[in-house]
């Protein structure tokens, strides 16, 4: 009797270490809550656990650049986008004085967590991205000189992590927006995210309007700005007529100064030389192929040519 009480005994203490081992192992091995999809680099998806109290939203890094009290970054829709042409990041300049932006880099904090990789935690390098030139507007041509990106006082800088899918009619490279630029974003050919600003100048300013039909006159005064008309060979009833212009009937000197004035290319040549071409923002891309920010939880950091951490922005 006293023996197979003995060995009850033994096999219940033996049941109650393997619990306990057991628990143990689970207690190192899946640490904090469970994983979290991240951030889809290349081909691979990745999962994370945070290996220790990461400061998604901490104030603790220290800003070493000379820039910070002039230079911010803005989280943009990075903590909500999933494709790289749609996820941005802003920069602002609230200096009394004009920054060079340009060779700076954006790095996001994937090297801060660890991540689920084929069974296996696994610790990455962050991904780093410089800054590059910019052209002071989007060439018909589709040769827009590269210069370095200067942002003067209020102005700001939005950074695209990939690049514009459609790169027709017009080859679509980093850019400052103009009062011409809001035709490419009317333009059904091109998304951008956020919207281009549209300050096209008014179609009844334009000059030589005066000398046209009265007609002709009253149909321009009636368009908006940033709008291309189409051309057609019927009227809004589907009638055949020679000079139709979004349905109208126009003369034909009318619709060939419509033709050549009220598109994103008549509106450069016309209008690149006006004191107020230039707006204040700068939309430069990056040309990644995937994501750079995470969708749950990161830190945008921005630092200088030196290296110095300019400002940094957790979510």
């Amino acid at each position: 009797m006293r023996t197979n009480l003995q060995r009850g005994s033994s096999a219940l203490e033996g049941l109650l270490v393997v619990v306990i081992l057991g628990f143990i192992i689970i207690s190192f091995v899946i640490p904090g809550k469970s994983p979290r999809p991240l951030i889809n680099s290349g081909s691979d998806n990745y999962n994370y656990n945070s290996t220790s109290n990461y400061p998604y939203n901490n104030t603790d890094l220290e800003k070493t650049s000379s820039y910070s009290r002039s230079i911010s970054i803005g989280s943009g829709n990075a903590s909500r986008a999933y494709q790289p042409y749609e996820e941005y990041v802003t920069i602002d300049n609230r200096s009394g004085q004009s920054v060079n932006i340009t060779g700076w880099t954006v790095r996001n904090a994937k090297d801060e967590r660890t991540y689920e990789l084929g069974g296996s935690l696994r610790s990455f390098a962050a991904d780093s991205v410089r800054i590059p030139g910019a052209s002071l507007y989007v060439s018909p041509n589709g040769i827009s000189p590269i210069r370095d990106v200067i942002l003067s006082n209020g102005e700001t800088a939005v950074i695209t992590t990939g690049s514009m899918g459609q790169q027709s009619p017009y080859k679509i490279t980093s850019f400052k927006e103009n009062i011409c630029s809001g035709y490419l974003d009317a333009s059904s050919d091109y998304t951008f995210t956020p919207p281009l600003t549209r300050n096209c100048p008014r179609p009844i300013n334009e000059p030589g309007v005066s000398g046209l039909d009265t007609k002709c006159k009253e149909f321009i005064n009636r368009m908006q700005s940033c709008h291309t008309p189409e051309f057609k060979n019927t009227d809004r009833n589907g009638d055949y007529c020679s000079n139709c212009v979004d349905g109208v009937q126009l003369s034909s000197s009318c619709t060939a100064f419509i033709k050549e004035r009220y598109n994103y290319q008549g509106c450069i040549a016309y209008h690149a030389g006006d004191p107020n071409f230039s707006l204040r923002t700068w939309r430069i891309f990056l040309g990644s192929g995937w994501e750079l920010w995470a969708n749950d939880h990161d830190v945008i950091k921005l630092f200088d040519n030196l290296g110095n951490l300019v400002d940094y922005k957790g979510y």
